[in-house]
């Protein structure tokens, strides 16, 4: 009799945006008080070398009206200037140090620029022994990001992020000694799954926000879900039980 398949982790993507801003200590708060046994959040670096947590290459879509600096890359930009952005809520801009620090549970850490991989290795290095943020992974479209990543932390697990899985994708995610491939749910079907598992992958698909898409993930036996809103999705893993 095949055994069940163990429930996914969940993990908030960008905090829970569901309910609090994107990528900042409130919304990373919120996604823990509602039980996300992972974190994801996604980074740049500044233009100073501070590894900086926000999702675009700009300030310009998540500054506040009320901002004093509302537009501007993050790469022409310094941490000084960086802490002056208001976000919503009030919130500000977050270091990745600042986040790893006040974590509970580990992070998938999306390295957005190729360039961050190395700044990235090297926080991961410095955690103290006990931080529950030493079991984090790190995650990018960048092969050599990741690359840069496995020779500064080679303790650090890696997760080879794709559109679509593809054999090269899953040659790719092998030859980078990846813990797993993180592929977008809508393109998502039972194949690439069992070719993820088949190669000794862990399959962690991202953004899952709706029905139809937890439901694909549950049957391609996913080992994580990334999701706006960690409450939902812990709440249907519960009916489901």
């Amino acid at each position: 009799m095949k055994t069940q398949s163990p429930a996914p982790l969940v993990v908030g993507h960008r905090g829970a945006p569901a309910h609090a801003p994107e990528n900042t200590l409130a919304g990373f708060r919120r996604a823990l008080e509602d039980g996300a046994q992972l974190l994801e959040c996604d980074v740049h670096l500044s233009a100073d070398g501070h590894v900086v947590v926000m999702h675009d290459e700009t300030i310009d879509r998540t500054a506040a009206a009320d901002s004093p600096l509302r537009t501007g890359a993050i790469g022409g930009l310094t941490r000084a200037e960086l802490d002056t952005v208001l976000l919503e809520g009030g919130e500000r801009v977050p270091s990745l140090a600042e986040l790893l620090e006040m974590t509970t549970v580990p992070v998938f850490i999306e390295v957005k620029v190729a360039d961050a991989g190395e700044a990235v290795a090297a926080l991961l290095a410095q955690l103290p022994e006990d931080s529950p943020a030493r079991a984090s992974t790190v995650i990018s479209f960048h092969a050599e990001a990741l690359e840069a990543i496995r020779r500064g932390s080679p303790d650090t697990p890696v997760s080879y992020l794709v559109g679509q899985v593809t054999e090269e994708a899953v040659r790719t995610a092998v030859g980078l000694g990846a813990a797993g491939i993180g592929p977008a749910i809508d393109g998502l079907c039972l194949r690439a799954a069992r070719a993820v598992h088949e190669a000794g992958l862990r399959l962690n698909p991202w953004t899952v926000n709706r029905p139809e898409q937890l439901a694909v993930a549950l049957v391609c036996d996913s080992d994580s879900i990334t999701t706006d809103d960690p409450a939902w999705v812990l709440r249907e893993l519960g009916a489901g039980r």
